[in-house]
């Protein structure tokens, strides 16, 4: 396996530890808390680093399944964190408690591109 390759497998994996605490805390919590955005903040520049590592390591931008979904995940992932900035600072109460309907889903989304990316990985290494 290709160095780039193995540093990016590490920040994904980094990326799905962080989102995943984040998502799941505040939806047990149900209650969107300050550490809970600095999570997903967290997942974002980890999985878009690792993002980074797999374009340099391939030079170029392979359209697949697995890349459009990957970068629709990302996007949400994106969305949602600054969403959730923009929810804690307002401090609107009934967006606080209902803003983990919005992450599970999110969640969800990003999930589909982190197990593809786990198939293929595991194919190629067979």
């Amino acid at each position: 396996m290709h160095t780039l390759v193995l540093y990016a497998v590490v920040l994904f994996t980094t990326a799905l530890v962080f989102y995943t605490v984040g998502v799941w805390s505040e939806r047990f919590a149900r209650r969107l808390k300050a550490w809970h955005v600095v999570a997903f903040s967290l997942g974002v520049i980890t999985d878009a680093l690792g993002t980074w590592l797999m374009f340099k390591n391939l030079g170029y931008i392979k359209f697949t399944p697995h890349t459009i979904s990957g970068f629709i995940g990302f996007f949400l992932m994106v969305f949602h964190f600054l969403w959730a900035t923009k929810v804690i600072t307002t401090n609107d109460e009934k967006r606080i408690t209902n803003f983990h309907r919005f992450s599970v889903f999110v969640w969800s989304i990003w999930m589909v591109s982190c197990f593809s990316g786990l198939i293929l990985g595991i194919q190629r290494l067979a």
